[in-house]
């Protein structure tokens, strides 16, 4: 994983377990800021190129930085793409982010809370250097 430690790796596949076992999301992955796919899982039926999933998403959290900062704002949070069945859910987690993806419309709120979470506790131990 990068240059992380075994020890730092390790600690984030307990963040990325806690996260599973929180949420049904469909597909889960692990990216640093530049698109580098860290960690991915996904459902079996969930048939995406992980490697194209990753560096797309860090185009649109690229996007996002860039929009927040062109309007004076701090900070991006969360990048949230909504589609009529489906929704994709970035979080900025320090050096990293994480990416969600879910059919379950309605389980959106509480992936939110999740990830918000989460992307906290791994930001303050995995600041942006």
């Amino acid at each position: 994983m990068s240059d992380l430690t075994q020890d730092q790796a390790h600690s984030l596949s307990k963040f990325l377990g806690n996260i599973t076992e929180h949420t049904e999301l469909e597909a889960l992955a692990l990216v640093t800021n530049e698109g580098l796919r860290l960690a991915f899982s996904c459902i079996p039926d969930y048939d995406v190129d992980p490697d194209l999933f990753s560096s797309l998403s860090a185009v649109v959290m690229q996007s996002g930085h860039d929009a927040i900062d062109s309007l004076g704002y701090n900070n991006l949070l969360e990048v949230v793409l909504r589609g009529s069945n489906a929704f994709i859910i970035l979080s900025g987690a320090g050096r990293f982010f994480l990416m969600g993806a879910s059919r379950k419309i309605e389980d959106l709120g509480k992936i939110v809370t999740v990830f918000r979470y989460y992307a906290g506790e791994i930001g303050s131990r995995y600041p942006i250097q």
